[in-house]
C-alpha cells in the first residue's frame, strides 16, 4: 500500500470485528497510558479527561494522560500505533485520522491499519461565524451579497491548515457557490480574537468556543456545519437550513488501540466507556463544556467513517492540500 493512499479495508474490519465474548483475565491490573495526541485544556484533552477519570473508576485502574501534541496529531497517534498492543496504551482519535496519509508524506505508520477503533466518545460542531465587518445577520443575507456581480471573495479564518474547519470552509464554498479564501491560523485563540476585532470577516469554528462570544454580542454565528441543530444551541439554524440544502461537516472522536489488541480487552473498554457516556452527570458536564456526548455501535462508526473519509478526500485531492 502506498503511504499517501487510503483505504478503508483495514479499518473497516477493525470496526466491524466482533467482540470478543469472554473478558481479558486481570485487565487492567496496572495503570493504563491514555494518548492524547494534542496540547493539555484544549477540546480533545478535556473530553479524554472527563470521559476517562469515570472509566477508571469502572475498571479500577488509573488512565494516566499523556499528551503528545505536534504534526497534526501524527506524533501522538504514531507513538500509539508502535505501542505494545495489550490494553495498556489507549488513545484518542478522530475522524480525520484516516486522511492523514494523503496530507503528509513519509507517514511512519498507517492509521487505518495500525489502530483498531474502541469506541465513539463526542462530537464538537464546526459552525460559520461572521465578526462585525460583516453586515448580514442571515447566512441567506450572507449568500446573496456574496454571489453578487462584482462581489469579492471572502477570507475566513479556520484554526489550522487542513483542519476539519478548512476543509468544511471549502466544501460550503463549493456547494454554495460562494468565493472564499482561507486564512490559516495555529489555533482557536487567535482566529477568534481577529475575528471579533474586525482583521478576518469570517471564521470556521467549534461552536463552544464560538458561542460565548456570539451570546455577547461580539460575532454572529450563520449556521451550524452539522445535519442537525446542535444541543448546544438549537436556536441557531443549520447551514443546510439557512440555503445550502445537504451541506454537513463535522468531527467527532473515538478512542483507538494498536490493531492486535485483544478484542477482549477491546470489548472490556468499549463497555466502560459506553457505560461512562451513558452517564447523566457526565452528559451536563460534557454539554455544559461544549461537546455532545457520541455513542455508535461499531457498525455505525464504521459506515460514518467511510462516508466523511470519502468526503474529505475528495476535497484534499481536489484542492491538492498539505498538512500545517
Amino acid at each position: 500500500m502506498k503511504r499517501r493512499e487510503f483505504t478503508l479495508a483495514a479499518a473497516a474490519a477493525a470496526l466491524l470485528a466482533p467482540a470478543a465474548s469472554v473478558r481479558a483475565d486481570n485487565y487492567p491490573s496496572k495503570p493504563v497510558r491514555l494518548i492524547v495526541p494534542y496540547p493539555p485544556g484544549g477540546g480533545t484533552d478535556t473530553v479524554a479527561r472527563a470521559v476517562f477519570e469515570r472509566v477508571a473508576t469502572l475498571m479500577g485502574q488509573p488512565f494516566v494522560v499523556d499528551n503528545k501534541a505536534g504534526a497534526g496529531t501524527t506524533i501522538g497517534l504514531g507513538e500509539l500505533a508502535r505501542s505494545r498492543p495489550d490494553g495498556y496504551t489507549v488513545g484518542v482519535g478522530g475522524t480525520s485520522d484516516p486522511l492523514l496519509p494523503l496530507l503528509y508524506d513519509r507517514l511512519a505508520f498507517n492509521p487505518s491499519a495500525d489502530l483498531a477503533f474502541v469506541a465513539t466518545l463526542a462530537t464538537v460542531p464546526i459552525v460559520l461565524a461572521a465578526g462585525p465587518s460583516i453586515p448580514a445577520k442571515t447566512l441567506q443575507e450572507l449568500l446573496a451579497a456574496g454571489r453578487a456581480k462584482g462581489a469579492q471573495p471572502l477570507a475566513y479564518a479556520s484554526p489550522g491548515t487542513a483542519s476539519p474547519h478548512h476543509l468544511a470552509g471549502i466544501y460550503l464554498g463549493e456547494m454554495a457557490g460562494l468565493p472564499l479564501v482561507h486564512v490559516p491560523y495555529k489555533g482557536t485563540s487567535q482566529a477568534l480574537t481577529d475575528l471579533v476585532g474586525g482583521h478576518v470577516p469570517l471564521a470556521m469554528l467549534g461552536l463552544p468556543s464560538a458561542l460565548p462570544f456570539a451570546r455577547q454580542g461580539k460575532l454572529k454565528i450563520l449556521g451550524v456545519a452539522t445535519a442537525q441543530r446542535s444541543a448546544l444551541a438549537p436556536e441557531i439554524p443549520t447551514i443546510s437550513e439557512s440555503g445550502v440544502p445537504g451541506f454537513n461537516a463535522g468531527y467527532w472522536w473515538h478512542v483507538t488501540v494498536p490493531t492486535g489488541t485483544p478484542q477482549a480487552v477491546i470489548a472490556q473498554l468499549r463497555d466502560a466507556v459506553d457505560k461512562t457516556l451513558r452517564t447523566p452527570a457526565l452528559t451536563e458536564s460534557l454539554l455544559k463544556s461544549g461537546f455532545e456526548p457520541m455513542l455508535l455501535s461499531p457498525a455505525e462508526a464504521e459506515k460514518a467513517l467511510r462516508e466523511d473519509t470519502a468526503k474529505w478526500t475528495k476535497v484534499i485531492r481536489a484542492n491538492n492540500l498539505r498538512g500545517g
